[in-house]
């Protein structure tokens, strides 16, 4: 039969591709860590079905909509100088104290992406590729965040104890604007910051002299406490020494000589003493001859 011939024929084989092409193509797998959205591009309903397809196969026509998926598991991201870490541009970000000085700093944070938050995501950023929000629009709400909340410590506080606070509050205010959207849970540097090396030198001097400070109190402190327990202990000794003077009377000498007595009386065997007579006064003792 020819086909060229037969009108009929030539419809039935065009429609039969077409539905063959529509059944290949109308098949899309959600993988588990991700959400899916339908896109209507034509008709009354176009637009963004408003409830995520959650894992696992979905049908569409591929003429009129679209399907595109979206990962809701942690994902994170690196912003830095060193081309071999994250991405191969400089991506970190320099910020300003409340003193103007000029900081750089390479910044790693966790992103989580809201699943029932997805339908206004594409809305807003009409993208699936969540690589590209991370490195474009998060990181520009990262730099505002950082350059906003710098401005209200000082150098000393952000090399300091002051740290940790200042990272908190850059974290609270990153959420507070991407909350409609997602979540970071985690947010800090991966690094030391970086300043002009003359600005280092100085704050490095001055917390060292603080530090020499700190410990030449802390001395002082041990010596005055090692002094004020000597003089306790002299003054313990002396008070001791004072009640034992006290306590000596005429009554205690003469129990104490009388007590000395009973005990020679209890040694003596008995014999007097032989003495020899050296002339005058004196007396010698006789001491036996030896046989």
């Amino acid at each position: 039969m020819n086909i060229s011939r037969n009108p009929w024929s030539l419809a039935a084989l065009i429609g039969a591709l077409a539905v063959f092409t529509l059944a290949g193509g109308c098949c899309e797998v959600i993988p588990p860590g991700h959400v899916g959205i339908k896109v209507n591009n034509y008709g009354t309903n176009r637009g963004v079905e408003s409830y995520p397809i959650q894992t696992g196969a979905v049908w569409y026509n591929p003429v009129t909509m679209k399907v595109f998926s979206y990962p809701t598991s942690i994902i994170t991201a690196v912003w830095s100088k060193d081309t071999s870490e994250g991405r191969p541009v400089d991506e970190s970000i320099t910020f300003n104290t409340s003193e103007g000085t000029s900081i750089s700093g390479d910044v790693s944070l966790s992103f989580s992406l809201n699943s029932d938050s997805v339908p206004n995501f594409y809305v807003k950023f009409r993208n699936d590729d969540i690589q590209e929000f991370l490195h474009g629009y998060l990181h520009n709400v990262a730099r505002d965040a950082l350059n906003e909340i710098a401005s209200k410590y000082a150098l000393e506080d952000l090399y300091g104890s002051k740290k940790e606070e200042f990272l908190s509050a850059v974290k609270v205010r990153i959420n507070n604007d991407i909350g409609r959207y997602g979540s970071i849970s985690q947010f800090g540097f991966t690094g030391a910051l970086r300043m002009d090396p003359r600005i280092v030198e100085a704050l490095n001097n001055k917390l060292k002299a603080v530090q020499n400070a700190i410990t030449a109190e802390n001395e002082l402190r041990q010596t005055e406490a090692n002094a004020r327990k000597l003089v306790a202990q002299k003054a313990g000794e002396a008070e001791a020494n004072n009640k034992l003077a006290q306590s000596i009377s005429p009554n205690l000498l003469e129990w104490k000589r009388l007590e000395i007595s009973e005990i020679c009386a209890q040694k003596w065997d008995g014999k007097q003493p032989e003495f020899l007579s050296g002339g005058g006064n004196s007396l010698m003792l006789q001491l036996p001859v030896p046989k």
